[in-house]
């Protein structure tokens, strides 16, 4: 049995439009094929079953199958029934003059779709130390209706580049959930469970969730604190993705437009770079941290993470893209498994290496007042100097630096790949946040943390009040060399022109 169905719709009213069906009693499994005419428009296709959602495939052109038992990518497999379905057509990219559908659906009492393997999801512990993670946040597999790339190869590749853990980030669906779950026993990499929540006005990632969250932004007066509130309600975070990269229509909805309506006390990170180091570093990092340090001015407090939003596995990612683990996320959690990671970037305990896990390591504390160390993300009260004890490895020539409130106070260049030393600053009294970053020699971000949260009593315990600097290192009685404030802001000024 076929069904044929088409019609117009309009520019406005609305991002969403409804179209209804109902298959016979006894289906296994239909097929819907469709076009969207003129070409030049864009139309997203998602399909609603009588019992909710069923999957999302975005502007994917190519028929898509809805089964008892198996589904086509991005789609969840489960009873149809005989109940009235709805077609979902976003409208990505529509004229003024409108797009017009057609729609044929195909019900079939037989399948014809090969059975995956899916299983309900365990939670699995793959290291019990307390240590730091690196992972991705941001991956696609062939699930997402843009991407190529099966879940195995970004499993290999993460693993070949010496990762952790990725978030299975498809766009608006959880269809990689069971067959991860399928399959994790057998993979040395976590993979969370997770979805890109892309909407016509900005993408986040939701981490740790178990349901699809509804991404039709403006849909029955839907927002995105509704969207927020419902990853949190999960147990899951959501993090804004790539909020500087606002490319138009060759990245629909890519630029993140809820800046001044987006609940930002629920939001738990921010990706500070996403996919090529290359461009991202000159165009967009600086205005995502821009935006992260205004923010934070504001008392949010978001972790800084990052996402390679590999489609492929890495293979022909283009002059923008980037594989998998290009940039490394770094998490400090108590073991290697989904809820601890998710807790780690609650308490802000990460750090980005911009470029891949090949980066210099950064291995920052700061001193407490009661001489204990205190990890980043975490608060620190009742002290006078600010002191980090900072250790890199692999970063012979690079400038170490401190950051106090969004502005550097002091910056140190690391001399030899084994390298100590200790940062200091002395700050007013009251509430101040502190991070620390490495520039390479051309005086580009390579490595970026958190932030730890300070409450300063005003009275130094050494140094000069208000003076940032640092200890001798390792390197010989030169070797934590402050360079001078003026020098240091035209260094910057030549290398980020």
């Amino acid at each position: 049995m076929t069904i044929h169905l088409e019609g117009d719709v309009t520019a406005d009213g609305g991002d969403y439009a409804d179209v209804t069906f109902q298959c016979p009693a006894g289906t296994a499994e239909f097929t819907i094929e469709h076009t969207t005419t003129p070409a030049a428009d864009i139309l997203d296709y998602g399909v609603w079953g009588p019992d909710g959602f069923r999957g999302w495939s975005g502007g994917l052109s190519e028929p898509l199958t809805i089964g008892v038992a198996q589904s086509s990518r991005g789609y969840l497999p489960g009873p149809i029934g005989d109940g009235t379905w709805t077609i979902s057509l976003g409208k990505a990219l529509v004229d003024p003059a409108g797009a017009h559908y057609a729609i044929d659906i195909t019900c079939r009492a037989t399948a014809t779709l090969p059975v995956l393997p899916r299983a309900e999801y365990t939670p699995i512990v793959l290291s019990t130390q307390r240590r730091w993670y690196q992972g991705d946040f941001h991956v696609h597999s062939v699930q997402s209706g843009d991407a190529s790339a099966s879940l195995q190869a970004n499993i290999d590749l993460a693993h070949s580049r010496g990762l952790d853990f990725i978030n299975a980030s498809d766009h608006n669906t959880i269809s990689q959930h069971a067959l991860i779950a399928a399959q994790q026993a057998a993979w040395p990499v976590l993979a969370m469970r997770g979805a890109e929540i892309t909407t016509y006005s900005g993408h986040g990632n939701a981490v740790g969730i178990h349901d699809y969250v509804d991404h039709r932004l403006g849909r029955a007066g839907r927002t995105i604190t509704n969207v927020i509130a419902d990853v949190k309600a999960q147990g899951g975070i959501f993090i804004v993705n790539h909020p500087a990269t606002d490319l138009g229509t060759a990245c629909i909805g890519c630029g993140w437009k809820h800046v001044d309506d987006a609940p930002w006390d629920e939001v738990a990170g921010i990706e500070i770079l996403t996919a090529g180091y290359s461009l991202g570093i000159l165009a967009y990092t600086p205005k995502v941290i821009e935006l992260w340090d205004a923010l934070e001015d504001q008392g949010h407090r978001l972790s800084a993470v990052s996402g390679s939003d590999d489609h492929s596995a890495g293979i022909d990612e283009g002059t923008i893209g980037a594989p998998v683990g290009s940039p490394t996320a770094i998490v400090l959690a108590d073991q290697l498994s989904e809820a601890a990671i998710i807790d780690g970037v609650r308490k802000h305990h990460t750090k980005v290496k911009l470029r891949g896990p090949d980066d210099p390591d950064v291995d920052v504390q700061m001193k407490t007042a009661a001489g204990g160390l205190a990890d980043i993300g975490d608060d620190v009260a009742g002290i006078g100097q600010v002191e980090i004890p900072a250790h890199i490895t692999g970063g012979d020539g690079d400038f170490l630096q401190l950051w106090r409130d969004g502005a550097m106070t002091a910056e140190i260049q690391v001399k030899g790949d084994d390298f100590s030393t200790t940062l200091t600053d002395v700050p007013s009294a009251g509430a101040h946040r502190y991070r620390v970053e490495l520039d390479d020699q051309g005086g580009e971000r390579v490595v970026v943390t958190s932030h730890w949260y300070v409450q300063a009593t005003g009275e130094a315990t050494g140094g000069g009040k208000g003076d940032g600097g640092c200890s001798t290192g390792s390197g010989g009685a030169l070797a934590g060399f402050v360079i001078p404030l003026l020098g240091l802001v035209l260094r910057r000024r030549r290398a980020r022109s």
